[in-house]
């Protein structure tokens, strides 16, 4: 007696799955579908292997960075000498691509970073953050399949070895890990989520006077002194229009940058004017990411999402990042905008849930007990005669451990920085300051509090002048002086 075999059918496929298949992936707003992407199973077979080791070559590798750096004219050159057709027609990100895809072709290695973005199909794309993390077409696709291996997540810096597209083919694809977040690969499979560490109050200050003399150490030295930065701090600069928030901000970053170079520095401008991002670019050493104002509150939205999550995984690997937010109330307005309606609206326009994202965002700054902190100083915006904004103020005013407070009326007069000495200050500041610097600073701050805020600024401006540094200051403060 035989058996009788089952005719081989092929599985049948539901019509909603084979629309889906046939319409690819989407994007991220699940307007239009994602094509031309590489084949998961090609880019897993290419990944880095187990063991940790890398193929090496002869060829020195081509970085996509260092094109990026090139002018357009630079790059022009590059491609006649390469006799690439039609370069003359080509944008700066097309000339890139066709010159990469050219290099590749010749054997040429190619090695490329960026920070991950995992889109909601499984798979991501390596953004480069010279565009602000901006979709592009020399965006680097990482597969699903490597996203599982290696338990990456957004905000994941990555550097490897990449390959050019195949036919059909549309994105350069991760080929090959080198280093994840600064590590090997392998030390990143069982970090600690950054939801799992434990917070503390800050204890390590992140000074900012400098050996310098100038208007821009005495700002630095005032803070200092009236409301000192620890590492890990949830500050608010609480700022009304053309009060020199702005300013400021570029103060604390070059004295960041100056006497903390191990510092991960990230200056973030929402909603901000172009000119002041170009600024703010030539003069901060640090990654600088901006959002002009002619771009719409998603665009707004994204870009403050990549980078805090660029800065808890950095902060998972025991770093420490400063966060400096332009602005605070901008943001929540761009959250506001997008958010979906839950019918309940408070004062002024805002919807009920629409803080919650923004709330989040400032909240991540905390100091870690297993290592590694996350530092945010953001202005906050008042006295613009919008009512929106007094409420954005109010829901945030509290939720920080450190206030600093500028005031209009010293800016009409021209007394920078427009510092209120008594509405300024710093939450546990014990922790961050010696007993006796911390004694010296009660008795300024009771002198300082009899005073007109004006003329208390003005007092403090004229004695932290007439000294060339804050402990010759507080010297000067010793009994029989």
């Amino acid at each position: 007696m035989t058996a009788i075999s089952k005719p081989d059918t092929a599985p049948v496929r539901s019509r909603g799955a084979q629309r889906s298949r046939r319409r690819g992936p989407r994007h991220r707003d699940g307007n239009s579908p994602l094509t031309g992407l590489p084949a998961d199973d090609d880019l897993f077979d290419e990944s880095f292997d187990d063991t940790g080791s890398t193929a090496t070559s002869t060829v020195p590798a081509l970085h996509l960075a260092t094109l990026k750096e090139k002018h357009v004219s630079e790059l022009l050159e590059m491609a006649v000498a390469l006799e690439i057709e039609g370069a003359n027609r080509l944008r700066k990100q097309e000339l890139v691509f066709a010159i990469l895809k050219h290099c590749s072709r010749k054997g040429q290695p190619i090695s490329a970073d960026g920070a991950l973005e995992v889109l909601p199909d499984g798979f991501g794309f390596l953004r480069g953050s010279d565009t602000s993390y901006l979709a592009g077409t020399d965006d680097i696709y990482v597969s699903p399949s490597q996203i599982r291996r290696f338990n990456l997540r957004t905000g994941d810096t990555i550097e490897g070895e990449i390959r050019t597209p195949k036919d059909g083919e549309r994105y350069f694809a991760l080929s090959r890990f080198e280093r994840i977040n600064g590590r090997p690969p392998e030390e990143c499979k069982h970090k600690i989520l950054f939801e799992n560490l434990t917070p503390l109050h800050p204890n390590e200050c992140l000074r900012l006077e400098r050996d310098m003399r100038g208007e821009e150490n005495i700002t630095s030295r005032i803070i200092d002194m009236i409301a000192p930065i620890g590492k890990g701090q949830r500050g608010l600069i609480v700022a009304p229009p053309k009060s020199g928030k702005t300013v400021m901000l570029q103060h604390i970053a070059h004295a960041i940058a100056t006497n903390h170079p191990d510092v991960e520095l990230i200056v973030l401008l929402i909603d901000e004017r172009p000119e002041e991002v170009t600024e703010m670019q030539r003069t901060v050493k640090g990654e600088v990411v901006a959002s002009t104002f002619d771009e719409p509150a998603a665009r707004h939205t994204q870009v403050a999402e990549m980078v805090i999550e660029k800065a808890k995984r950095l902060t998972e690997h025991k770093k420490d990042v400063v966060i400096l937010l332009d602005s605070l109330t901008r943001l929540a307005r761009a959250y506001n905008t997008v958010a979906p309606s839950s019918g309940k609206v408070l004062s002024g326009g805002v919807d009920a849930n629409a803080l919650q994202k923004p709330k989040r965002f400032f909240g991540a700054a905390r100091n870690i007990e297993e290592g590694g902190s996350l530092t945010i100083l953001a202005t906050t915006l008042v006295e613009t005669g919008s009512k929106m904004d007094e409420v954005i103020y109010e829901e945030f005013k509290g939720t920080g451990n450190m206030e600093l407070h500028l005031d209009r009326r010293m800016t009409e007069k021209r007394v920078y920085p427009a510092i209120n000495v008594n509405r300024s200050g710093t939450r546990r500041e014990e922790l961050l300051m010696k007993p006796e610097i911390l004694q010296r600073t009660w008795i300024l701050r009771k002198l300082l509090y009899g005073m007109d805020d004006i003329a208390a600024m003005e007092f403090l401006l004229d004695k932290v002048r007439a000294t060339k540094s804050n402990a010759e200051f507080f010297d000067a403060m010793r009994p029989g002086r």
